[in-house]
């Protein structure tokens, strides 16, 4: 049972999500499974960063960030990622307000590509069209996309495995981006992960590493505590979040 409840948060069959949530949060890797056939999913999170800058500390908060997922064809979800930022700089005692507002909106798809009873491999197709709808300072004024190639794999008892190789397109450039999730359930309803993230960006490479818990409360519920830091490079966040599933009356 711990196996398969754990199984859920990050990687699980789609089969199987009509009765227990799966998500895409709090890790960087996107899940390889759909949300059940005629229902709704909210994920939402609130998140501060921290990152050196000229003049003084930049801290970005999301004043919530929001990922909503609803089915409308089995194996096929549309997505829509939404964003309040706050975005500052800490400099001689003093915090000035750099930039507030929406972020640049995400519509989108994910797409179940192979799912077989029995495998303990899934693969899902996962893209995003940006619009550059933000406000000054967090809008890359043009058009991006995002790709991933999401994988997961059942690695044996309490264990999970979900990995992404992506390419994204964002202000006439292509960068590369990878993450690597790797879950363990601690009981029914406590899940712990960490993860190896980062992109490639022409000749910059950027690697990340965060760590994070989750707790289910309920089948439609889940609660959720993550920290991430730069490996080389200047970086660290904090996040705490929940995820909230609403199944189809049948």
């Amino acid at each position: 049972m711990r196996t398969l409840l754990f199984f859920f948060f990050l990687c699980a069959p789609a089969w199987a999500a009509a009765q227990v949530i799966n998500t895409d949060r709090p890790d960087q890797t996107e899940s390889s499974a759909v949300v059940p056939l005629g229902s709704f999913q909210w994920e939402c999170g609130f998140s501060s960063t921290w990152q050196p800058g000229f003049g003084g500390n930049i801290r970005s908060m999301a004043l919530p960030n929001s990922l909503f997922r609803v089915s409308i064809l089995d194996g096929f979800e549309l997505r829509v990622v939404h964003q309040l930022d706050r975005i500052s700089q800490h400099s001689f005692g003093s915090d000035d307000v750099l930039a507030e507002g929406t972020s640049d909106v995400q519509i989108g798809t994910k797409i179940q590509l192979f799912q077989k009873e029995g495998s303990k491999t899934e693969i899902a197709y996962l893209g995003h069209a940006v619009a550059p709808s933000g406000e000054s300072g967090l809008s890359d004024y043009d058009w991006g996309m995002v790709n991933k190639l999401c994988i997961s794999h059942d690695v044996g008892p309490d264990w999970a495995l979900g990995y992404n190789l992506g390419y994204d397109l964002a202000n006439g450039r292509g960068v590369a981006t990878y993450a690597l999730a790797v879950g363990k359930a601690i009981n029914e309803k406590l899940g712990l992960y960490f993860e190896p993230y980062g992109e490639i960006d022409g000749g910059a490479h950027s690697a990340s590493f965060d760590a994070g818990l989750t707790l289910l409360t309920s089948n439609t519920w889940q609660w959720d505590i993550s920290y991430g830091t730069g490996l080389n490079h200047r970086m660290n966040y904090t996040a705490v979040g929940f995820s909230w599933l609403v199944l189809p009356n049948r």
